[in-house]
């Protein structure tokens, strides 16, 4: 159960968020440029072909996290960065890595387009990969080393065509040191929140669009595609675990929404602010659970509701915001 008092720990996080948004002009990210993980080799030289690939725009801690987690598993050379309009730093932080550049002068039926355009760009890889992860800048893959070894060892082992993972918020509390730029995020957040919104599909071995947190099962009525929900397999979405770069983002994603250009993504963005405010309201009301009981729960409450829309032939998981708050075992900090 929440300790009593736990009102005025969330009117000193809420304080907190609302001071970082008050001075964030003037917090330096800091160079990245001779940090370890932009170097590090992969610990895994893997019999498949595995790469990795995101967008981004700014969001430099999140894709930090990003370079240095699949670098670590992949390694540099098979990692690809789409970059939305051309950023030096976005370059120095993914050193090593294949960066590409597109233009960021029209940004009408923004979301759209580039999901297509990531779809495309997903498909050309698999003419050179057996498996393309494909996540946002600030989702992380992590797999338990006690069920399957390492990230590539479960691909390695996977007979269907793609794998969905399931989703936690990971977050910072009250308590939690300030993070270092050039630190892993799982050295200091622990706190997270297991949610069916980001228990997304994310690696495909076959040529399927990924849609919508989901993936393309189907095509002209006829399932055509096979899905695995391998358990101890997570996806770890870093929005709320950095206040500083929670404050950059949602600047960003309040212009974008509020730039009335059809297609714009929706409410969540437009009022990014009060969406976080609500994560740490109703985070810090709901219980302790005990990390294998949360999964135990998630995966019982995600995979009896699994939605399938018969429009487009995409399976995704139920889009549940809140199931369980739990705390991560050490084993991440492996990852």
């Amino acid at each position: 159960m929440i300790p009593s008092g736990h009102d005025g720990a969330l009117a000193q996080l809420v304080e907190r968020l609302i001071c970082i948004q008050e001075v964030s002009g003037s917090i330096p990210l800091g160079s990245t440029k001779n940090c370890l993980f932009v170097s590090v080799l992969s610990v895994y030289d893997a019999l498949m072909n595995i790469c990795a690939m995101t967008m981004v725009y700014q969001d430099y801690w999140a894709l930090a996290q990003w370079v240095r987690h699949y670098s670590k598993q992949l390694g540099i050379k098979n990692l690809y960065v789409v970059v939305h309009g051309p950023d030096a730093k976005v370059n120095e932080i993914a050193d090593g890595a294949n960066i590409w550049t597109i233009p960021r002068d029209n940004l009408e039926r923004f979301d759209k387009r580039r999901n297509r355009m990531l779809n495309q760009f997903q498909s050309g890889l698999l003419e050179f990969y057996d498996w393309v992860i494909r996540t946002d800048a600030d989702e992380l893959i992590c797999v338990d080393p006690n069920v399957h070894g390492t990230l590539p060892d479960l691909l390695e082992k996977q007979t269907d065509d793609a794998v969905f993972a399931i989703g936690l918020n990971l977050y910072e509390g009250l308590e939690d040191d300030e993070l270092t730029d050039s630190a892993s995020v799982f050295d200091k957040r622990r706190s997270a929140i297991i949610t069916g919104n980001y228990s997304k599909a994310w690696a495909v071995s076959i040529d399927t669009p990924l849609m919508r947190h989901g993936v393309r099962v189907a095509q002209d009525g006829e399932l055509k595609y096979s899905h695995a929900f391998p358990e101890g397999v997570f996806l770890v979405h870093l929005k709320f675990a950095h206040m500083p770069a929670l404050v950059d983002a949602n600047e960003t994603r309040k212009s974008l929404a509020r730039s009335e250009l059809p297609g714009m993504p929706g409410l969540g963005w437009r009022k990014a602010e009060s969406h976080a405010r609500r994560f740490f309201e109703t985070a810090s009301s709901m219980k302790l659970t005990e990390w294998n009981a949360a999964v135990e729960q998630a995966r019982m409450e995600i995979l009896t509701d699994m939605k399938f829309s018969e429009n487009d032939g995409v399976l995704r998981s139920p889009g549940i915001p809140y199931i369980c708050r739990t705390e991560l075992p050490d084993w991440f900090k492996d990852n």
